[in-house]
């Protein structure tokens, strides 16, 4: 390398904007959590992985740090019990003085008897609720993460897709879930930000 392509290269470093850091805490789930909510032990790395995705597909302009608090993490993940038919909800907060989010997960809509589609179910949820966290809103495309079932569409046929890349569990972190389209308007949203 010539001095000169150094020179560029620091120079067009200096041009991007810098990480932004995003605070984060799941709630663990012992078992008073679990019998109100039907978490399991596993979600919280599940919560995790969705998390670490969205920090893998910002090209750089996402940190992700996890907080020992509650209270000062942007990103807070819950898990909720309930029977409204919703997988979760997303709400804006304001942590600090930056924006932040509450993500809550219905784990107990995913159905039991094939564990590997109820582990997909919860992972997915959580990538399409923290892509609320960082702004990104619904869409129509049945092949985005963040496509509401407001618009219709086979919700087996939705899940089932995804279920169908796994083997194991683990195989759920190697696989982000996202489109391209879902990808194109994340990296947009950060540079809106």
């Amino acid at each position: 390398m010539t001095i000169r392509t150094i020179a560029l290269a620091l120079a067009l470093a200096a041009m991007l904007p810098a990480a932004e850091e995003y605070s984060y805490w799941i709630e663990p789930c012992p078992a008073e959590t679990a019998r109100a909510t039907s978490c399991e032990g596993g979600d919280p790395e599940l919560g995790r992985w969705a998390l670490e995705m969205w920090q893998r597909e910002s090209a750089g302009a996402v940190v992700l740090k996890k907080s020992s608090s509650e209270q000062h993490a942007r990103f807070r993940m819950h898990w909720v019990g309930g029977s409204s038919g919703l997988y979760g909800e997303t709400e804006p907060v304001m942590v600090d003085g930056k924006p932040g989010a509450d993500i809550y997960v219905l784990p107990s809509v995913a159905p039991g008897a094939d564990h590997l589609l109820r582990d997909a179910i919860v992972y997915l949820t959580c990538v399409h609720e923290s892509g609320h966290a960082f702004g990104l809103r619904h869409t129509s495309a049945f092949a985005d993460i963040m496509y509401s079932f407001q618009f219709g569409g086979d919700i087996p046929a939705y899940f089932g897709r995804y279920r169908a890349l796994l083997k194991t569990r683990a195989d759920i972190a190697a696989h982000s879930g996202i489109s391209d389209a879902d990808r194109a308007a994340f990296r947009l949203a950060l540079r809106q930000q």
